[in-house]
Formats: C-alpha cells, structure tokens, sequence
C-alpha cells in the first residue's frame, strides 16, 4: 500500500448546480426587466428624444451588475462566469421593448398629450 501522508491532494473541481443556475440567470432576468420599465418611465417623463436615449438603458443595465455584486452574488458560485452576470438579458427582446413601450408612453403622457 502507497502512504499518501506526504501528498497534496488536489482540489475537487466546483460545479453549480444546473437547476440553481437557471433559477439565478431567471431571477436577474426579472431584475433587469424591472429596472428597464423603471428607467424607460423615467426617460420618458424627462423628454429625452432620440439615440440618446438608450445610453441610460445601457447605463441601468449596468449598474444591475453592481447591484447584485452589492447585493453579495458571487461569479463563481452564482453565475459561473462573468458574461453570464454582465450580459444576460441586456439586450433581449423583452428588456429592451419594454424600456421602449414605457419611456414611450411617459413621453406621450407628459409631453404630447399635456
């Protein structure tokens, strides 16, 4: 029999659990979600016109990641990597479109419709 008091054991890989995964990528899907119809009904409120008005979709997009730093998610037992927790959903049809319907109606309320 091999002693194996003098050997260093190497570390077992670490896996996140699939179904976890999903439930995380999910629940910041709904984050972003929430915070594209908040910054959309603020955009419009404000008037802004224009290409210039994506920039704050981006900016808030954004500080979701923060948010979620902030709030103790951690890449590596959360997210897996950091492209899942800096680019998921961020430019999906729904975060996107939403942004776009409130910041659109906001604008009709407060500015054409006023």
């Amino acid at each position: 029999m091999a002693d194996d008091r003098g050997k260093k054991h190497a570390r077992p890989l670490e896996t996140i659990n699939p179904l976890n995964l999903q439930h995380n990528l999910e629940v910041l899907s709904y984050f972003r979600t929430f915070v594209a119809v908040i910054a959309g009904t603020v955009i419009g409120i404000l008037g802004v016109e224009g290409w210039s008005g994506f920039l704050p979709h981006v900016a808030t997009q954004l500080l979701c990641v923060f948010a979620m730093y902030a709030k103790g998610a951690s890449v590596k037992e959360h997210f897996h990597s950091w492209s899942k927790l800096w680019l998921h959903n961020v430019f999906s049809s729904i975060t996107l479109l939403s942004y776009m319907l409130f910041w659109m109606i906001f604008y009709n309320i407060a500015h054409v419709f006023a």
